[in-house]
C-alpha cells in the first residue's frame, strides 16, 4: 500500500503505474474508514479488476472480479436468520454508525453471519440524540432480529426488550 486516500488506497503492484483499490473493494463488509483496515507500507493481495486510460482498478476481495466498482452487491444470504424468533438474544459487532442507527454483524444458525440494522429508535428505551454518542465500531452487543426481507436482502435488529417502546410488531 504506497498511499491511503478517503475514497480507497493505491497499491504498488508491480505495474507502470500503481492500482485503486476502491474502499468497496477492500473487504465484503462496509468500510466507513479505509483507515480501519488498511495502513501506508502494508503487504496486500490484489486482483487487477479493470484497466482504462493507464489506469489500474484492484479488488482485494476476489469475488468481486467480475462488474462494475459501483455495481449492485452480491445479495446477502439472510435466510438463516428467517423465523428467528423475536425474542431470541444474539450477540453482534457494531460494524459502523450513522445518524440513523447502527450496522451491527450478527451470527444465526449454522454460523451464518450478516448485517442488521438496529434504527435509532431500537437502540435504548429513551431518545438517543446522536448514536455515537451510545454505541462505537467494534462495540460487542446484544440484539434480537426483528425483521427479515430475504428479497431486499435487509434485516432489522433491536436493543430493545421485546414490547418496548416503540416497538413495531
Amino acid at each position: 500500500v504506497r498511499s491511503i486516500a478517503s475514497f480507497g488506497a493505491f497499491v504498488d503492484f508491480g505495474a507502470d503505474a500503481d492500482g485503486l483499490v476502491h474502499i468497496s473493494q477492500i473487504t465484503d463488509d462496509r468500510v466507513n474508514d479505509v483507515r480501519d483496515y488498511l495502513e501506508e507500507g502494508q503487504k496486500v493481495e490484489v486482483w487487477l479488476k479493470q484497466k482504462k486510460d493507464g489506469k489500474f482498478g484492484l479488488t482485494m476481495v476476489e469475488s468481486k472480479l467480475s462488474g462494475g466498482g459501483g455495481g449492485a452487491r452480491e445479495p446477502v444470504n439472510l435466510s438463516p436468520f428467517e423465523g428467528m424468533a423475536s425474542d431470541v438474544w444474539v450477540k453482534g459487532t457494531v460494524v459502523t454508525t450513522t445518524n440513523f442507527g447502527a450496522f451491527v454483524k450478527v451470527t444465526g444458525k449454522g454460523g451464518a453471519t450478516a448485517q442488521g440494522l438496529v434504527h435509532i429508535t431500537q437502540i435504548q428505551d429513551g431518545f438517543v440524540e446522536s448514536v455515537a454518542d451510545v454505541l462505537s465500531v467494534g462495540q460487542e452487543v446484544q440484539v434480537r432480529v426483528t425483521s427479515v426481507d430475504v428479497g431486499a436482502g435487509k434485516m432489522g435488529l433491536s436493543m430493545k426488550e421485546e414490547g418496548g417502546e416503540g416497538e413495531e410488531e
